[in-house]
């Protein structure tokens, strides 16, 4: 296995912020996105995105790797769990994770981060939050008509707002089979049916990104570049590209992004 390329980078200038986390040993290599926090609950003085992202690293440092994807989930989540007080309730720690294993030569998938596999992209999205995107950009294009700038919307960004109590409450759906249900690291259980799996063979090109990447490439250049044109064209990400936030006053892009190329 040899990288070919490897790049992380926060949506916020203080780069102690950033939660997302890159992984790379001899074992595992993982890109873990830590959830944008709904509350202002913090674990140890972090945010629950950036604790529960800490977490997946933590695990993987010292698995064995001969471990299966549904051992691996079970200790990640029993990892995560810990970070919470007895008896409160879990959601508020959660991340999202894409992991290589050597020795299984498997890509395993919990949650919304991407890859691509000689050259075929598996997105993750999930279902409950291009529905909520659908509904900011709605309120924002509203916003517009009725004659507020995007630098108001920048500031005070209404269709986030609105689509906030829904955010909120969307941990309900965590890690339950479902209609809108998805997979997520958050301290619960994880539905082995939920967890996506890939068998990867020798000389195959793997890419493992979270989704700070709105349009992934083959490429680190051709995914910065798209991601540079979104920013300047559609900074309120409501327009071509949507989610349930924009790039907020101050911050370099909508979300934290890492990436990683290697071949087999």
């Amino acid at each position: 296995m040899k990288i070919l390329e490897q790049f992380i980078k926060g949506k916020n200038p203080d780069t102690s912020l950033c939660e997302d986390m890159l992984f790379v040993s001899e074992n595992f290599i993982a890109v873990i996105d830590g959830a944008t926090a709904k509350t202002a609950k913090l674990f140890n003085g972090k945010s629950g995105g950036k604790a529960a992202a800490e977490a997946v690293c933590q695990v993987l440092q010292t698995l064995n790797p001969r471990t299966t994807v549904y051992e691996a989930t079970k200790t990640i989540t029993e990892k995560i769990s810990a970070l919470y007080e007895p008896c409160e309730e879990k959601g508020a720690a959660a991340a999202s994770a894409i992991i290589y294993s050597c020795y299984r030569k498997e890509i395993w998938c919990i949650g919304d981060c991407q890859c691509i596999i000689n050259g075929e992209k598996h997105l993750h999205e999930k279902e409950i939050d291009r529905i909520l995107s659908e509904q900011r950009a709605q309120i924002i294009e509203e916003a517009i008509k009725n004659g507020i700038s995007i630098e108001e919307l920048s500031k005070n960004d209404v269709g986030r707002q609105a689509i906030l109590p829904h955010l909120k409450e969307i941990h309900k759906l965590a890690n339950k089979e479902c209609e809108l249900g998805y997979d997520v690291f958050n301290g619960t259980s994880v539905p082995e049916d939920l967890i996506k799996i890939y068998t990867i063979k020798e000389n195959d090109v793997v890419v493992l990104a979270s989704d700070g990447y709105p349009y992934l490439q083959e490429t680190l250049e051709e995914s910065e570049a798209l991601l540079a044109k979104e920013i300047l064209g559609n900074p309120l990400c409501y327009l071509g590209y949507k989610s349930t936030k924009g790039i907020s006053k101050g911050n370099l892009s909508f979300d934290d992004r890492s990436y990683v190329k290697f071949i087999i």
